[in-house]
């Protein structure tokens, strides 16, 4: 086989991984949309559950927290006993402090957005402060603005998911005119 001859197929091969990688990375940026999707959502069905147990159980939002951290998901399991932990510590500290502590440990880098994060800290904020009732008021308000940011979300993913998938391999496609 000619040198000139393994110089092509060698340069095919590396064309053809370029754009298998690129095409890889636009199919995660999906994947990303759709996990950041599946975790509002459940972080909507958690927060149905700890406005259900406040209204029917009575409990304090220590014992609502530990049984909401049974049921989360990967995302929000650690966080929620986390919280419940340090408030049984006591150690001094408000509810709002031991959550903005706990947002910040295990929710930056992940699925979630600056804007969701900041949801969540608001939360924290609003919720460790008042009785019962108001805990209510303040989950059903979070509840829809929660709903508010899927359905924005919703309404923008398969055209962000077009964009992403489309602009990767469109980047491959460029790396493989300029190596060539």
């Amino acid at each position: 086989m000619p040198l000139e001859a393994i110089f092509y197929v060698l340069k095919a091969a590396g064309a053809i991984c370029v754009l298998c990688g690129c095409a890889g990375m636009g199919m995660a940026m999906c994947a990303g949309l759709n996990r950041r999707l599946l975790a509002l959502q459940e972080l909507q069905q958690l927060v149905m559950k700890m406005a259900g147990e406040i209204r029917c159980m009575a409990e304090p939002l220590p014992q609502v927290l530990e049984h909401i951290s049974h049921s989360a998901g990967p995302v929000y399991r650690d966080f929620f006993s986390d919280v419940c932990a340090m408030l049984r510590d006591g150690q001094g500290r408000t509810f709002g402090a031991v959550w903005e502590q706990n947002v910040d440990r295990h929710f930056k880098g992940g699925v979630l957005k600056p804007q969701d994060i900041r949801l969540i800290r608001e939360l924290g904020a609003m919720l460790g402060s008042h009785d019962g009732k108001m805990q209510l008021s303040v989950l059903e308000l979070f509840a829809g603005r929660v709903q508010a940011a899927i359905d924005e979300l919703s309404k923008n993913i398969e055209g962000q998911k077009r964009v992403y998938g489309s602009l990767w391999v469109l980047g491959g496609i460029f790396l493989v005119i300029v190596f060539i």
